[in-house]
């Protein structure tokens, strides 16, 4: 890793330990709203379940395709509008902490535990590390702007974005493209689909 990235990422680990708090409370949050909800439940195992159906018949290459697309333009999306005082990434990474904790607890339930672990783990140690990465990035440029809000401080919007949308291409879009890979194959194959 050259210097530059180096200084970057120590520059985001704050920002990488809130996004992983964050999304670990969502989870946990999720899970309590299943557990207590049988309704909202059913609800959202229903639409996940139809979700799912849609991708089903779908050659393979073109559902990583499609997983990928849909992952990167909301990372890009989080990444980007993040300088809106990290409203959106702070929003975004708890309600995808909740959908997660809703369909582990669900899955859990319904198939077992072992079944919710492989439904995740193999693209999830590809996918949540570099959504994750997002969020921070997202976070870390809001809390920029909004120090340059009340301090005065130094807050170039060019310059972060650009160094922002560099780590974005060199390492987020490839965790993205492994891991959806391995969810359209490997992920698929182990739960049968």
């Amino acid at each position: 890793m050259n210097p530059t990235r180096c200084h970057y990422f120590r520059e985001l680990r704050p920002f990488l330990l809130t996004a992983v708090l964050l999304f670990a409370l969502g989870i946990f949050a999720g899970s309590l709203l299943a557990a207590h909800s049988t309704f909202a439940g059913l609800k959202i195992n229903e639409s996940l379940g139809g979700f799912a159906q849609m991708f089903s018949n779908l050659p393979k290459p073109l559902v990583a395709l499609m997983i990928f697309t849909n992952n990167a333009v909301k990372t890009l999306l989080v990444i980007v509008l993040g300088v809106a005082l990290a409203i959106v990434p702070l929003v975004f990474i708890l309600v995808n902490g909740v959908a997660v904790g809703v369909v582990l607890h669900l899955a859990t339930q319904s198939k077992g535990l072992a079944y919710s672990i492989l439904a995740i783990v193999p693209h999830g140690v590809f996918e949540l590390p570099g959504v994750l990465c997002g969020a921070a990035i997202g976070m870390m440029l809001g809390g920029k702007a909004i120090k340059r809000l009340f301090r005065k401080s130094e807050f170039k919007v060019g310059f972060e974005l650009s160094r922002a949308l560099k780590i974005f291409a060199t390492t987020i879009v490839p965790l993205l493209v492994i891991g959806a890979i391995t969810e359209a194959y490997l992920t698929a194959a182990i739960l049968g689909k």
